[in-house]
C-alpha cells in the first residue's frame, strides 16, 4: 500500500462529505433545527480538514504515475488545478463553519448570515469537488473523457502558474516561510495556553476568557495552511518522497479536528475561575499538545530527514 492507495480512498469523502452536509444544512433549515445545522457544520468542518490529506496524497499519486507512457500530463493538470479550487471553497465553507460552532457556543445562537454564507459556500464547493472528481476520473478512465477538453484545461493551468510562481518569483518562497512561521507562532500560542488551562496551571482564568483567543489560534491555522500549501505546490515532488512530511500533516489533520472538542462541547465551557480540570481534560491536553508538537517536530526535520 502506498500514498496512491491512500489517495485513492480518500478523495471520496471531500465529494461525499460535501454532498451529506449540505442535504444536512438544508433539511435543517426546512425543519429550523439548530442541532441539525450544527451537526451540518461539524461536517463541513471535518471534511475541509480530510481535504488536506487527500490533496497532498494526490500529489504523491501524481509522482507515482508521472512514468506511465500513455499518461497525458494536461489531464493531471487539469485535475490539480480543478482540486487547488475546490479544496481552497471546501477549507473556506469550514473555516465559516467553524466560526458559526464558536458563536454558537459563546452567544448561544448562531449567526443568521454565517448559516446562510455556509449554505452558499457549501453549493458552490460541491460543484467544484465534483468537477475535480470528474477530471481525476478522466487520467484512467478515457471512456468518459470529452474530446479536447482536457487538453485546452491543461494549457496555462492553475496549479502550473501557481508552481512557476513559487519557483520563478525570487520573493514568494521566502514571504510564504514568514507567513507560515507567523502563523505557527499565533496557533501553537493559542493551542498551548488552552491546555495550560485545561491541565490546570492556570485555574484562575475562566475557560470562556481563553475560549474568545479560539479565533486567533484559527487564524494562525489558516495563515500557516495556505501558506505550506503554496510551498507544498510549489515543489511537491521534494515533499512527497519525504515521509515526516506525511506524519506531520497526520498530527495536524488530528490537531484540527480536535479543536471541536473545545469548541462544540459544554465540557470545558464550564470551567469557571477557580474551578479545577478532571482527567479527560488533562488527556485531551496531553494528546493535543503530543499532536501540535508532532507536526512542529516533522515539519522542521523536513530538511534535514528528505
Amino acid at each position: 500500500m502506498n500514498y496512491s492507495h491512500v489517495h485513492i480512498v480518500l478523495n471520496h469523502f471531500p465529494t461525499i462529505g460535501s454532498f451529506f452536509g449540505l442535504a444536512l444544512l438544508f433539511y435543517a433549515l426546512w425543519k429550523k433545527d439548530e442541532e441539525l445545522k450544527l451537526a451540518s457544520f461539524v461536517v463541513f468542518m471535518v471534511m475541509a480538514l480530510l481535504s488536506i490529506p487527500t490533496y497532498i496524497t494526490g500529489a504523491a499519486a501524481n509522482e507515482a504515475i508521472g512514468s506511465r507512457p500513455d499518461l497525458d500530463q494536461a489531464m493531471v493538470d487539469a485535475h490539480r488545478s480543478a482540486a487547488i479550487v475546490a479544496s481552497s471553497f471546501l477549507w473556506l465553507t469550514g473555516t465559516f463553519a467553524w466560526l458559526a460552532l464558536w458563536q454558537y457556543r459563546r452567544y448561544k445562537e448562531l449567526s443568521g448570515w454565517n448559516v446562510w454564507v455556509v449554505a452558499g459556500l457549501s453549493i458552490i464547493t460541491l460543484g467544484l469537488m465534483m468537477e475535480a472528481g470528474t477530471h481525476g476520473g478522466e487520467i484512467s478512465h478515457p471512456e468518459i473523457r470529452v474530446a479536447g477538453e482536457v487538453a485546452e484545461a491543461g494549457e496555462g493551468s492553475l496549479a502550473l502558474t501557481l508552481q512557476n510562481w513559487a519557483i520563478d518569483t525570487t520573493w514568494a518562497w521566502p514571504a510564504c516561510e514568514t507567513l507560515h512561521f507567523t502563523g505557527l507562532a499565533l496557533l501553537m500560542g493559542v493551542a498551548f495556553l488552552i491546555n495550560f488551562r485545561l491541565l490546570g496551571i492556570l485555574n484562575e482564568i475562566p475557560f470562556s476568557t481563553i475560549h474568545r483567543l479560539l479565533p486567533l489560534g484559527i487564524l494562525g491555522f489558516g495563515v500557516t495552511m495556505i501558506s505550506g500549501m503554496l510551498m507544498f505546490n510549489g515543489n511537491f515532488p521534494r515533499y512527497v518522497v519525504v515521509p515526516t512530511f506525511f506524519l506531520k500533516m497526520f498530527f495536524v489533520v488530528v490537531g484540527g479536528i480536535s479543536c471541536l472538542y473545545v469548541t462544540l462541547f459544554e465540557d470545558t465551557w464550564s470551567l469557571d475561575r477557580g474551578v479545577a480540570t478532571e482527567l479527560r481534560h488533562k488527556v485531551f491536553a496531553v494528546v493535543t499538545t503530543f499532536c501540535w508538537l508532532g507536526a512542529l517536530y516533522f515539519g522542521r526535520m523536513i530538511p534535514f530527514l528528505e
